[in-house]
């Protein structure tokens, strides 16, 4: 047991004043007898004359005496410590990913549950304790170290906001690990609502997760058909029911749209709009209903600019891949069955080169290139070649965005040592089956994109897929995009790449509050991307300014936590839902002495 406050234990010194109190005897009063008889009792009382006596045993004294110690030991504050608070060195570890943004209750947020959490653990340090604070999502950050001051701490914890990042504790805690080398003793509580790792680290962990009905919008996309606007809408159900909602598509505070789905439980839905007219270039679908989380339920998307593009391909009759770029809207195709009629178009500029089983002898010296089921030392050599098949699988990236579960099979394609400056998007499963090879990347450098396909399409079951014109939509989009962004569409946390003329002014990016923000650099990397909504990138050159603009939505990722700490835990001792750091003695304490006055007083009147 431990003390708040030691200095009301001098009050100790009352004891021997309420005893002497009682050792002092009362002046005796003057009394006419009519008798003899009570002689006895005025010799009595002429002894009471004198200022002492010997000490008797007196109820109502001890029960003072005890009372004025209870209130003693009240005023000392007394309280037990558990294994949650620590004696000497604390770190403090929240999320503050975009996940922690849903509601924990009916009445606050993951977010603001781990707050308070976190408050309350710092108030229940003993004084003096040093304290560090960590936020950590997809990046750690390290607000406050070694501070003995609680209550910066708990203003700092107060005032922390939702970064609306992808993310979990898990930065967070190899900092806490980093800084728990050099602080021996050093005890971290880590609030989050998903799972980390706390091997080798003194660690308790607050799991904040609650199970509440959500649905959210993945992804919006559009597509032109005879100069009418068609839309695509994911919706996705996260809850154990089936459930009806109206998706609508706005322009503003203008409702364009609306359609009700019908979503089953744990699945999704996609919602089709069709000859859709707008007046501007940026819109959102919304889905309607009260949820765990409002920043899922809506998404933005931009109608880029109509600019065409022209493409040069160079096959043999493959039709599937002559039909999946006719599809592509923006571009003009250009074929020619000939390598050797490659010098022909030397004199014109395209914006990509498309090389399919065949490359020319020199690459085009500009545009962007393509090369499928060819050797092209000049891009990458090859690593291997796969003769007896394989299975093709697709990794995380751009061009496979919203292709999940990609595979299919290959009979023969050949294995890359991928660039330094490209990633890859396919990998191929050999016949040594732990073993995988990249068949596919895509890359910028020097201003290009160069993008390669290690197998022949006609050699897999590929074009059989939908996904086929997707990621072949995919690619080629990434490759003629021009501009001053690169996309038009990003998640919260994503960089934006800006690039604009060197001729003219520093770009501004306009946030959706308003806020403006001067680049230091004509090609820049704006990473300020906390807040949903659409944002501008403006520039002036020669007087004019020309401007373009970008969405940023929720990441769906987001949106559904598979696991968290309390579920896969094998230590249950280090998974708790609340901080539970003191048991405090004082309230007890008081109540106990109220009692001990109501029956002194009581015992008074008998008296």
């Amino acid at each position: 047991m431990k003390f708040t406050h030691l200095w009301p234990i001098a009050f100790i010194i009352l004891v021997p004043v309420i005893i002497i109190m009682y050792m002092m005897k009362q002046k005796a009063k003057e009394q006419k007898v009519a008798s003899l008889y009570l002689w006895r009792e005025m010799v009595k009382n002429d002894r009471a004359n004198t200022p002492w006596e010997k000490l008797k045993k007196n109820w109502l004294m001890i029960l003072q005496i005890i009372t004025l110690l209870v209130l003693i030991a009240a005023l000392t504050s007394p309280y037990f410590l558990s294994g949650l608070v620590s004696s000497g060195k604390a770190c403090i570890v929240i999320d503050t990913s975009a996940s922690m943004g849903f509601m924990y209750d009916e009445n606050q947020t993951r977010f603001d549950k781990a707050k308070d959490e976190a408050v309350s653990y710092v108030k229940k340090l003993r004084n003096g304790t040093e304290i560090s604070l960590i936020t950590s999502d997809r990046n750690s950050i390290l607000l406050s170290s070694k501070s003995q001051s609680k209550s910066d701490v708990v203003e700092q914890i107060k005032n922390l906001e939702l970064s609306n990042y992808p993310g979990d504790a898990s930065e967070g805690v190899q900092m806490a690990k980093s800084l728990a080398m050099d602080s021996k003793g050093l005890q971290t509580l880590i609030i989050t609502d998903s799972t980390v790792d706390v091997e080798n680290l003194d660690a308790i962990v607050v799991d904040v997760y609650s199970e509440m009905d959500n649905v959210s919008i993945d992804y919006v996309s559009h597509g032109f058909k005879e100069d009418q606007l068609d839309v695509l809408v994911k919706v996705t159900n996260y809850c154990k029911e089936p459930v009806k909602r109206d998706v609508s598509i706005y322009q503003g505070e203008e409702l364009v749209m609306t359609k009700e789905v019908e979503i089953e439980a744990e699945s999704s839905s996609v919602v089709y709009f069709e000859d859709i007219k707008l007046e501007d270039n940026v819109f959102f679908a919304q889905v309607s209903g009260k949820d765990a989380c409002d920043l899922d339920n809506i998404s933005y998307d931009v109608l880029t600019e109509e600019k065409e593009s022209t493409v040069l391909l160079m096959t043999q009759r493959n039709m599937y891949l002559e039909n999946a770029l006719k599809i592509i809207p923006g571009i003009s195709v250009i074929k020619s069955e000939d390598i050797n009629s490659f010098e022909d178009f030397a004199t014109q500029k395209f914006d990509l080169y498309v090389f399919d089983g065949m490359v020319p002898a020199k690459l085009p010296s500009q545009g962007n290139i393509i090369v499928i089921g060819a050797e092209c030392d000049e891009i990458a050599p090859i690593d291997d070649i796969l003769d007896d098949g394989c299975i093709v699988n697709g990794l995380d990236s751009k061009v496979t965005k919203y292709l999940d579960g990609l595979s299919f099979a290959v009979s023969r394609s050949y294995t890359y040592n991928v660039p330094d400056y490209a990633t890859p998007f396919l990998e191929a499963q050999g016949n040594e089956k732990e073993k995988s090879h990249d068949i596919a990347f895509i890359g910028e450098n020097q201003g290009r994109t160069y993008a390669m396909l290690g197998f022949d399409i006609h050699n897999s079951d590929f074009p059989l897929y939908m996904e086929f014109p997707l990621l072949m939509y995919n690619l080629v989009n990434e490759c003629v995009q021009g501009g001053m962004v690169t996309n038009y569409v990003y998640n919260c946390g994503d960089a934006v790449s800006v690039n604009t003329n060197v001729d003219g002014e520093l770009p501004v990016v306009t946030k959706p509050n308003g806020e403006q923000v001067s680049l230091s650099d004509y090609r820049f990397n704006f990473n300020d991307t906390k807040e949903m909504g659409i944002y501008s990138v403006a520039q002036t050159i020669r007087e004019e300014e020309q401007s373009e603009v970008f969405a940023v939505n929720f990441p769906v990722t987001e949106s559904k936590i598979d696991t968290h700490p309390t579920m896969i835990s094998s230590d249950k001792d280090k998974v708790v839902t609340e901080v539970k750091g003191i048991f405090n003695l004082r309230n007890f304490i008081i109540l106990l002495s109220l009692i001990l006055l109501a029956l002194e007083w009581i015992f008074s009147l008998r008296k």
